[in-house]
């Protein structure tokens, strides 16, 4: 190859550089051109407030207002059955039962729970086996309407019998026990809650026992008053004796408190003349003589 063909096929090489390189710029500055003269909208996207479950519930539990708030919610992503701020309220749904789990942020809709009065809610609350009673209670024996349905109480019963004193004559003793321990009220007066957040004395509380608590409890009407023992919130799922929350609690006996222990002048008149009084005591099936 000559130097001549050499020196023609440099030239070409160049020539094709040099023009590759040129339209390689035109094209970039083009672009730039055209992405500077484009204004920049920025996109606004409408959102509603949607009330939202806060702390995961499962099925059979009480909604309270504690567990629902309010969330933004992409208004192209609403569904119909959404309880929308400003049309629904968080008391609706306050005192309905858990159908099935709900988790945290998912909307709570009405087809997700049961409402007081409709059909089927006790059958919704009542853990499997378990049954529904309800007893007779007062401002005092209520705590004053301080009770609320998901709250868990103990049944206290007090009756009065009979004895003779040291002096042969009868005198009317009071004797009280914990009938039963951590059982879930269910409704009060078949309501959920009070009218305009006021608090109102109950006359009927029900609540969730087992079958052989239901007999217990029968009886302890009969035999004489109960009251309530509000449980604090301050614990987790699950009773005081170890079970779960939606179980039946124990039906294990306690002790009792005699009157004795509360009245010194009633201690006294059993004391008197160094004599003591006693009573047989049953507890369940068993039976035992106490002296007091």
């Amino acid at each position: 190859m000559t130097f001549k063909n050499i020196l023609l096929l440099f030239v070409a090489f160049s020539v094709a550089g040099l023009t590759a390189f040129m339209a390689n710029n035109w094209i970039d500055a083009e672009r730039q051109a055209m992405l500077a003269n484009q204004s920049t909208v920025p996109v606004s996207q409408s959102v509603s407030q949607v009330l939202v479950v806060q702390d995961n519930l499962k099925a059979g539990n009480f909604v309270r207002a504690e567990n629902l708030k309010w969330q933004s919610w992409p208004e192209d992503g609403l569904a119909e059955s959404y309880a929308l701020k400003g049309k629904r309220n968080i008391k609706d749904f306050v005192g309905a039962v858990v159908r099935n789990a709900i988790i945290s942020g998912q909307p709570i809709t009405d087809d997700l729970v049961v409402h007081p009065g409709d059909r089927g809610f006790l059958a919704a609350v009542l853990g499997i086996g378990n049954r529904a009673v309800s007893v007779p209670v007062n401002a005092t024996s209520g705590i004053a309407g301080f009770i609320f349905p998901g709250d868990r109480v103990d049944l206290i019963l007090t009756s009065k019998f009979n004895s003779k004193g040291a002096d042969g004559k009868s005198l009317t003793r009071y004797v009280t026990n914990t009938l039963l321990r951590g059982i879930r009220v269910l409704a009060i007066d078949q309501k959920t809650e009070s009218k305009n957040g006021e608090v109102n004395p109950a006359k009927t509380v029900t609540m969730e026992v087992s079958p052989k608590q239901a007999e217990k409890v029968a009886i302890g009407m009969a035999v004489g008053s109960l009251s309530l023992s509000l449980q604090s919130l301050a614990r987790d799922e699950k009773n005081l004796d170890g079970s779960n929350s939606n179980q039946p609690v124990s039906d294990d006996q306690h002790g009792y408190t005699l009157d004795t222990e509360v009245n010194a002048l009633v201690a006294g008149l059993a004391s008197k003349g160094g004599k003591s009084l006693s009573v047989n005591v049953l507890r369940g099936d068993q039976a035992e003589k106490a002296a007091f």
